[in-house]
């Protein structure tokens, strides 16, 4: 509420100044803007993500997903800190400052995203937000600030500030208002002029042109971008010496790791690539696979896709890591501290706070099972003959969470790949070996870590340490079957790899290796899907949700020499561009159209595979799958409708028998001659109860290859 004559409002406990807004908003994102103000002020933050899902819009994705606060939200933060936040739009980024500083002043110049920020955050006494010019306000501000933040807004300075160097001048000018003793520090967020995505066939985030940053912009732009060398440049003018650089990743937009270049990744590690869902992109090349030289090469720095500039003395964290995608009873945090070395884990919401303080209990329970008695020789003596597994010490600290201490050793995973890509097949097998006997000892015990992957044991000469144990269970789990998960997530990580893999030992290794028949091995995998439902909740991952923004991934034709192209087939090329065209159409009472469909073109892994999860609304009367633009054979290897909470309304069987298809046979798989397959499924069948208008996600995983059309001629 604004008095008369005041140039100040309340909106809750928010305070707006209005003392030098210029009396009208310069730029405006248009009705969207409208409907993002009408959403905070008529629903709780907690509504967010499901109105997120519905709308399907990138401009409420970006403005209102609670994931944008993960760049500013692995900051140690004491909570007596007094901020300043320039250019704060809607309040992405607001938010987490306000629940863990004591004091934050925001800086913005549009009075309805002003609005928005303090509608959503009404709740939070300690924001003020103060409307207008930076060029106009920044001479008011007080200098004793411990932070001032830059998230996405240093690249538009040239806008905003009239300086024959516009960079520089803002740099000096907010240097001045931090605080002395304690130095303060200026973090600021923006994208890498030559960010491997770029390279790789996204759009520049600011003037939608491809290759515009790489070409060193040669044209009209609405903001500029740098590379880690010009960036250190233009701090280095400013006498700001004292500063590190961290990459957030994917981007410092939706960052779901942060590393840094005391903990650079491996290659392995950045598989979450197709995050861009503002624009189409084309697919140049795998860049997964060009990480994976880029960090053996130690470039990483060079083309990290963003940077996280923070100017003034060190902070203790040199990797964060966010688990953002999952239901929010297990959403944490996972963090690299230093001085000293520990890792440190979490709580991101309330309902996880259960789930972290598990964990200390976890290293006692699987501490008895797997390490001997203080004192017990005859103990002793059976660990040496079975060579067991040490338990990384977790202990409960009081902020909440827990602390485990850092461990040196190699992954158990890099040592497999090390056997692996040199053809070692005797090596390869002589580890799995040993990971079945370790995980083998005192196996009748209720204890058990069913993530026990290759990648959460390190091993330093003899000995094994279990680093990782988020999911212990008070059960006995089978190692066979432990053995069985973790081969089949090292397969499924890396393209590369599952390659090398099929080549070495043979498609269906990890049957062999475990002792499964293919019976077994769909119960195992059968669990492992129910598994990742629970710790989802249904919830689809924001990468699945991207090709709904109705944003497409281009693959342009392959590149090929004269030669090249007369050995090919026509018909292969174009059946393998029709094999990644995978549509889902919604019927919603309006019968098939294009409005409600959406491609799911990238999500294919090795053996013609992909996995996707489809959101159904309440209103969705049918839903239609179509598998490809070719004839082709298409395997339901697994499907399930589920709620919200991970209920399953319908597994495979299910869905198998009430299936209507166009195809010519349908066991044992679906073949299709035609150029136009579907599947389709009346979603009424599957109703145990009324679904109430929530959200429901069907879950597919499916097996296709293409049919020549010869044979597609034969058989029709």
């Amino acid at each position: 509420m604004q008095e008369a004559g005041s140039r100040t409002e309340k909106i809750g406990q928010v305070t707006l100044d209005y003392t030098y807004y210029p009396g009208e908003d310069y730029y405006c994102d248009g009705a969207v803007e409208d409907e993002i103000l009408e959403i905070v002020q008529n629903n709780p933050a907690e509504c967010f993500e499901k109105i997120i899902r519905e709308k399907k819009s990138w401009p409420v994705l970006y403005h209102l997903s609670s994931i944008r606060g993960n760049i500013v939200d692995w900051i140690p933060f004491t909570g007596n800190e007094k901020v300043l936040e320039i250019g704060a739009g809607p309040g992405a980024i607001t938010g987490v400052l306000a629940k863990k500083c004591a004091q934050v002043t925001c800086v913005e110049l549009s009075r309805k995203r002003s609005m928005i920020n303090a509608y959503r955050h009404k709740d939070c006494g300690n924001v003020k937000i103060m409307v207008g010019n930076f060029e106009d306000i920044e001479p008011h501000l007080p200098c004793d600030y411990d932070y001032i933040f830059l998230i996405g807004v240093f690249e538009y300075a040239g806008s905003y500030i009239k300086a024959e160097d516009p960079f520089r001048e803002e740099l000096r000018r907010i240097y001045a208002h931090l605080r002395e003793t304690p130095a303060g520090r200026i973090v600021i967020a923006i994208e890498n002029r030559l960010g491997l995505k770029y390279f790789a066939g996204c759009k520049e985030d600011h003037s939608a042109r491809y290759f515009d940053g790489i070409e060193n912009y040669p044209g009209e732009h609405p903001a500029t971008t740098f590379s880690r060398p010009a960036l250190e440049k233009i701090l280095r003018g400013c006498g700001m010496n004292e500063y590190s650089f961290y990459y957030p990743y994917p981007d410092y937009k939706f960052m779901s790791s942060i590393y840094s270049d005391t903990r650079l990744p491996d290659g392995s590690e950045l598989t979450d690539n197709i995050r861009n869902f503002d624009m189409d992109r084309l697919l140049l090349f795998d860049e997964h696979e060009a990480y994976e030289g880029i960090t053996r090469d130690g470039l990483y720095p060079v083309f990290a896709n963003s940077f996280e500039v923070i100017v003034g003395d060190p902070l203790p964290v040199s990797y964060a890591k966010f688990s953002n995608d999952r239901a929010p009873r297990y959403r944490i945090r996972t963090e690299l501290a230093e001085n000293p070395r520990r890792i440190l884990k979490y709580p991101l919401t309330k309902e996880a706070q259960e789930h972290v303080r598990r964990m200390a209990a976890s290293y006692e329970k699987l501490r008895a099972r797997f390490e001997p008695e203080e004192g017990n020789a005859e103990a002793a003596r059976a660990e040496t003959v079975s060579r067991s597994i040490r338990i990384a010490p977790c202990r409960l600290m009081d902020d909440g969470s827990v602390c485990f201490d850092y461990v040196q050793g190699e992954p158990l995973e890099a040592l497999l790949d090390a056997c692996l890509f040199r053809h070692d097949k005797d090596g390869f097998l002589r580890l799995i070996e040993e990971y079945r006997e370790r995980l083998s000892y005192r196996e009748n015990l209720p204890a058990a870590d069913q993530d026990m992957t290759f990648a959460n044991l390190l091993v330093d000469a003899d000995a094994w340490t279990a680093v990782d144990y988020e999911w212990e269970t008070d059960r006995c789990i089978p190692v066979n079957d432990l053995l069985y998960r973790a081969l089949l997530l090292y397969r499924l990580e890396n393209k590369r790899r599952a390659r090398a893999l099929d080549a070495l030992l043979g498609e269906d290794f990890a049957e062999q290796i475990c002792g499964k028949t293919k019976a077994e091995a769909e119960r195992l995998m059968e669990a492992e899907r129910r598994f990742q439902i629970e710790v989802t909740g249904g919830m689809q991952a924001l990468g699945d949700f991207r090709a709904q923004t109705g944003m497409q991934v281009i693959i342009p034709a392959e590149l090929q020499t004269k030669e090249q192209k007369a050995q090919a087939s026509e018909e292969k090329k174009e059946q393998a561009g029709s094999l990644t065209a995978v549509r889902v159409y919604y019927d919603t009472g309006k019968g098939y159209n294009e409005d409600e469909a959406y491609f799911v073109s990238e999500q294919y892994e090795a053996e013609g595979m992909i996995r996707f999860t489809v959101p159904v609304e309440g209103n969705v009367r049918c839903l239609r799958v179509d598998p490809a633009l070719c004839p082709c054979v298409v395997l339901l290897r697994n499907t399930a409708l589920t709620e919200e909470d991970g209920t399953v309304l319908a597994d495979t069987g299910a869905f198998q028998r009430y299936l209507k298809s166009n195809a010519v046979s349908e066991k044992p798989a679906l073949v299709f001659t035609t150029d136009d397959p579907n599947m389709e499924w009346d979603l009424k069948k599957f109703h145990r109860r009324e679904s109430s208008g929530k959200t429901r996600f069907v879950h597919f995983t499916l097996q296709m290859c293409g049919l020549p059309s010869t044979m597609a001629d034969a058989m029709r």
